[in-house]
């Protein structure tokens, strides 16, 4: 209640060559976003180092510090940029350190990024790559142990996949033990006469 008229005086005691913010806490620093609307197709690149809004199209290649795709905006080309939020789509690819793709967007072409969510929903077609530097240690996973080695007592066994079969191997590890002699029985009758007896 008390913020909005204090921005009605701090805007109306602003010079005229000068926009107001509309923040009132220090945002007129802060430079404001490029907008492509929903109406305009733009054709060519885009070059800024501050933060672009695309509701419409763009065919051309975009760099900037960040960049939001509106749920009707589109780019087709190549996108370099420190943050990129897609609610719409893209054609090209996308070279960002932190890159989300949301639900109902659509990105066809490879993303190369630091940090990569992609929400259920969206539709994604292409590579993904891992940008080359120094990784922050807060975006590393846990270490992983090092695997154990078995001690075996020679040689190691081989190892087969179950679709993989090696008579030699088979007949090794299950052989049929051949006696002439006929099995015993589980119970043999000296057993019964003992019983029967005592």
């Amino acid at each position: 209640m008390f913020a909005k008229v204090k921005e009605r005086i701090d805007s109306s005691t602003k010079p005229a060559g000068r926009p107001a913010s509309g923040t009132g806490n220090g945002g007129a620093d802060r430079p404001m976003p490029s907008i492509v609307s929903r109406d305009m197709r733009v054709m060519g690149n885009l070059d800024t180092p501050g933060e672009v809004h695309v509701e419409g199209i763009v065919d051309g290649d975009i760099r900037c510090t960040k960049l939001i795709i509106g749920a009707t905006g589109t780019v087709n080309g190549h996108i370099l940029a420190t943050t990129v939020r897609v609610h719409g789509q893209v054609r090209g690819e996308i070279n960002a350190e932190e890159v989300f793709i949301l639900n109902g967007s659509t990105v066809q072409g490879d993303v190369v990024q630091t940090v990569l969510e992609i929400a259920p929903g969206a539709s994604f077609e292409g590579g993904i790559r891992r940008r080359q530097g120094d990784v922050p240690a807060a975006m590393l996973a846990a270490p992983v142990a090092p695997p154990v080695e078995l001690e075996t007592d020679g040689e190691p066994e081989p190892l087969l996949l179950a679709t993989q079969t090696d008579e030699s191997l088979a007949e090794d590890v299950v052989a049929p033990v051949v006696t002439n002699e006929p099995p015993e029985a589980a119970n043999s009758g000296d057993d019964l006469s003992e019983k029967k007896v005592g």
